[in-house]
């Protein structure tokens, strides 16, 4: 089993290629002084700590090798079923399932096929009613 973890941050403003991608992501930088967690793909219960309110997500944790060369340690998390703006917004990235590690694709064309299997697998997983909001 397991182990999660607990991610909280202030969501910061990225490159927002996310967005362009059709995944708006909220970036929240790791702090140097907690041990990572494993780099790559998870689904997640995000909650806003503003209003209490959970939501499905998809999070990559680590460097995202795609779109940078040398880039930060962040958690990105794409909320499934929210539309709005979270800058500046302190929110709780729990951290349930591991998909898939991180890894540099081709393309972006290759990242998104990506995240839309990556979706399917965590929406499959939901459905199973492995975990709750």
């Amino acid at each position: 089993m397991q182990k999660r973890m607990t991610i909280r941050g202030a969501v910061e403003a990225g490159r927002q290629l996310g967005r362009t991608l059709g995944f708006p992501t909220a970036n929240v930088r790791l702090s140097p002084q907690v041990e990572p967690p494993r780099a790559g793909v998870w689904l997640a219960r995000v909650t806003l700590p503003a209003n209490g309110k959970p939501y499905w997500a998809l999070v990559n944790v680590g460097h995202r090798p795609t779109v940078e060369t040398r880039g930060e340690w962040k958690a990105e998390a794409w909320l499934l079923d929210f539309e709005g703006d979270l800058y500046g917004q302190v929110i709780d990235i729990e951290l349930l399932r591991f998909l898939r590690t991180e890894r540099k694709f081709d393309s972006l064309d290759a990242l998104r096929e990506a995240m839309l299997q990556d979706k399917q697998h965590a929406i499959n997983i939901i459905a199973n009613h492995e975990f709750t909001l």
